[in-house]
């Protein structure tokens, strides 16, 4: 470990150690780490509790980087597993069809048409300016189920396989979390986009791949790194959308006899955004190659046999991509130079203002230390990504753009 910040950290490396120990430790829990790969690896981390609670979780990068992520990760989801039921009230289906914000969100559709029901919502407060909004936990959390039904309550097993505990992040501060979640909903949203313009509608539009850096760069080494452990060619591309966060997309050429997988990362830091689409890829195809996750790709390609437009976007053949579409090649961008977390986050809120979106968190975690788990959600951003987990799911009225008319 080093003093540096990390890109998107408020903590030094060595702080942010220090910070997830302690916080293990106080909770009595007992962490067990397993490292796959031997340069950029994929750390899994598991937390064991005396109540017999075990959770799990996985980092990626160099070895150092993967094992405080899987750390942080496996607390993430300690705590996540049992909060799905915390600080939730019930607003009517009457305040989501009168709130102007959830006019495009589609998905709130299923729940609304249901009359005189009352659902079970989160508070999110809208950052930096402190309005506030409810959200479905059906929604944010998939164990949302859990929750007691009651008469008058409103059915949520419509939108059960679109829920997602995408934009739940952990952060060692309120503001990494906010930041983390924030970024991975936008990822995500891109990501809905991409797999639903070349695969489910196969517009095929030209694919933005980026210029291989020298190995001079940083960067450049770790693009080099990932395909000595992976044993095969790393393309990554440009699949940002509207928003100034930039999203990259990262999978190999190298065919295999697993399913196949791709990484994805956020950022307004372009160079961060493009090492968190390596790394993950890295992560998934070390993963693959375990029984465990290797059945889990499986069940995902069986479950969607009966559907040919949602299997060709969780088969992601990269032949498609690369042979279907015109390729532009194009240059990262430069980083913005001492951007703090503080500042991403204003630019990223006033952004997604301008573009007529509204973010808003809910805390569900925050320690004495300052350690924070939270929820992010964006209404109206496209959640068809869950279709890589084998769900069988419908593109929502912001993924209904990308339908072409019949020639």
């Amino acid at each position: 470990m080093d003093k540096t910040t990390l890109v998107e950290r408020e903590l030094t490396a060595d702080q942010a150690e220090r910070r997830i120990h302690t916080e293990i430790s106080r909770l009595g829990l007992t962490p067990h780490t397993r490292t796959l790969g031997s340069k950029v690896v994929a750390v899994q981390a598991s937390l064991q509790g005396s109540d017999n609670r075990h959770a799990r979780g996985f980092g990626k990068g160099y070895a150092d980087q993967a094992h405080l992520g899987a750390l942080y990760e496996a607390l993430e989801h300690y705590w996540t597993d049992k909060l799905c039921t915390c600080d939730v009230h019930e607003e009517t289906e009457r305040y989501f069809k009168d709130t102007p914000m959830f006019a495009d969100d589609s998905l709130l559709q299923r729940l609304t048409c249901q009359q005189n029901v009352r659902i079970s919502c989160r508070t999110y407060v809208c950052p930096p300016w402190h309005d506030r909004f409810s959200y479905p936990v059906a929604l944010t959390s998939p164990n949302g189920t859990r929750l007691p039904s009651s008469p008058g309550m409103a059915d949520c097993r419509a939108v059960q396989r679109y829920a997602s505990n995408s934009g739940t992040a952990i952060g060692a501060t309120y503001n990494e979390a906010l930041l983390h979640a924030a970024n991975e909903c936008i990822e995500r949203d891109a990501v809905s986009l991409f797999l639903l313009n070349h695969f489910y509608y196969q517009n095929h539009p030209p694919l933005r791949r980026v210029a291989r850096l020298t190995e001079k760069d940083e960067l450049g080494r770790l693009w080099t790194d990932a395909e000595q452990e992976i044993d095969g060619e790393i393309v990554l591309v440009d699949i940002s959308t509207e928003f100034k966060v930039r999203t990259f997309l990262a999978f190999t050429t190298k065919p295999g006899s697993n399913p196949p997988v791709f990484g994805s990362g956020s950022s307004l830091d372009p160079r961060h955004a493009a090492w968190r689409a390596l790394t993950e890829l890295v992560q998934l195809q070390l993963s693959a190659a375990e029984p465990e996750y290797r059945q889990t790709l499986a069940n995902a390609l069986r479950n969607l046999q009966p559907f040919p437009r949602l299997l060709r976007c969780a088969q992601f053949d990269p032949q498609t991509l690369l042979h279907r579409c015109v390729q532009h090649e194009v240059n990262l961008p430069d980083s913005a130079k001492d951007l703090s977390v503080d500042n991403q986050l204003h630019l990223l809120t006033q952004d997604l203002r301008i573009h007529g979106r509204t973010l808003g968190a809910a805390v569900l975690q925050r320690t004495e230390l300052g350690t924070t788990l939270l929820n992010v959600v964006i209404p109206g951003l496209e959640r068809f990504f869950v279709v890589s987990s084998g769900n069988v799911v419908v593109p929502q009225a912001r993924g209904r753009t990308l339908e072409r008319p019949a020639p």
